[in-house]
């Protein structure tokens, strides 16, 4: 068993506080004031006092305030707290050893609430186990013994997250293009092209497209081929006498001059150990068959009701026929199929749409664009990828892309950084009787 005088790690304090997690009767402060839990208060994950608007009866007198959490005493004073107005409200300090004097940076002294001794050791005990064994899943020895809702909520949640950080990386975006929301999405759609191996070269090519100009030749579909693969490089480097190809150049040839545009280099885009239908060539065939279809395709995101009315437009996408033959430029294949897979049409709506309707609505403050991105999630079906594929054997499955995205961020930001205090599965275990 673990000595109750150990080193504890603060987040562990932090949870034994929020959950009452301590013996409740006869709290007293190292001065001996009695101390009552009325509202242990709302837990600050930014700065300033861990728990904010607490509750406490301390020697009977009714108190309102907030409350700082330490290992140690001394950290009141090591963290300078004691010139630190913003923790002049605090009513009471909480540690887990010590009897360090605090005070407010008026002079005030405040009491400390010292908990090892008020604390269970078997808790201590499953709480280390928790966080220090081996297995890259912590919770994988009591995955059985978890309640589906709470493994659902951890799921959810994880989801939701996952969310809330595109749309902080969307409004990066956003600020970046000035209000541009056609200017994002073209930038989102463009990285989807890319998979990881192109998704930076189709951000940079994305850079260069103006979508005014798009506008103009919105009707005019061999166009949009040009400018797109103009403006990649590709026409400037081929050398070749195909005249489909060379048509091509000729039209970006009359664009570039007209509208003054410029080109990024050919070796800027990576085929090397890439499946041929992923080469960045046909991909650009096929983004630049999306643009064909619709300019403004934020706009039909927004209006559009269901994501497989969505899937089914893009479906209708027309390819040239040279790429039937063609995987890049300079070498003829056999015939293939250029359509956009089902797979790669689930990527589309998980990476560029979802999130993209997720962040306006939040942007606009509207939830219905926000529960329409999660809808639209929930009926796409799991990604089966490793992750996913590692939670279900561990007995956390998936079964909508919802939940698979959830997954992910749950490996990311929870499981492999061990935030397991700040889960609802890690949570749900310490809390149980210590029989559990």
């Amino acid at each position: 068993m673990l000595a109750l005088g150990m080193r504890i790690p603060e987040e562990l304090l932090h949870f034994i506080w929020r959950f009452q997690l301590f013996r409740p009767f006869h709290l007293q402060t190292s001065c001996g004031k009695s101390v009552e839990v009325i509202s242990p208060g709302r837990y600050n994950v930014d700065a300033g006092p861990d728990f904010l608007f607490s509750e406490l009866l301390i020697d009977k007198q009714r108190w309102y305030g907030h409350v700082e959490l330490h290992v140690e005493s001394k950290e009141w004073m090591l963290h300078r707290h004691h010139q630190d107005p913003a923790y002049n409200s605090v009513i009471l300090h909480v540690v887990w050893t010590g009897d360090s004097s605090c005070y407010l940076s008026d002079g005030t002294w405040i009491p400390n609430l010292i908990l090892n001794n008020q604390v269970e050791e078997g808790l201590l005990g499953k709480a280390m186990d928790l966080l220090h064994n081996g297995n890259w899943l912590a919770c994988a020895y009591r995955m059985k013994h978890i309640p589906m809702h709470v493994k659902l909520q951890a799921i959810q949640r994880s989801a939701v997250e996952r969310l809330e950080s595109k749309t902080m990386q969307i409004m990066t975006l956003l600020e970046r293009y000035n209000g541009d929301w056609e200017r994002v999405t073209l930038s989102l759609i463009a990285g989807s092209f890319g998979f990881k191996v192109n998704k930076q070269a189709f951000l940079d090519w994305s850079e260069l497209i103006s979508l005014r100009i798009l506008s103009k030749i919105s009707d005019k579909p061999l166009q949009i081929q040009a400018m797109f693969f103009g403006q990649a490089g590709y026409l400037n480097a081929y050398k070749g006498k195909d005249s489909s190809v060379l048509n091509l150049k000729n039209e970006y040839h009359f664009l570039k001059h007209s509208n003054g545009l410029s080109e990024m280099t050919s070796f800027q885009w990576k085929f090397l150990r890439m499946r041929p239908y992923n080469f960045p060539t046909l991909k650009m065939a096929q983004l630049a068959g999306l643009y064909s279809l619709h300019i403004n395709w934020f706009s039909r995101i927004l209006n559009v009701y269901a994501i497989e009315d969505l899937k089914q437009e893009i479906r209708d996408i027309v390819i040239p026929t040279f790429w039937r033959r063609h995987y890049h430029f300079e070498k003829c294949t056999d015939d293939h199929n250029t359509a956009l897979t089902e797979a790669f049409l689930d990527i589309l709506a998980i990476n560029c749409f979802a999130p993209l309707l997720f962040a306006y609505g939040k942007h606009i403050r509207q939830a219905n664009y926000m529960d329409k991105a999660m809808e639209w999630l929930e009926r796409i079906a799991a990604e089966d990828n490793v992750i996913s594929r590692n939670y279900r054997k561990a007995g956390l499955p998936s079964y909508s892309a919802m939940e698979s995205q959830g997954l992910i961020h749950l490996q990311s930001n929870y499981c492999d950084v061990k935030r397991c205090l700040s889960c609802p599965i890690g949570a749900y275990i310490l809390q149980q009787p210590l029989s559990f």
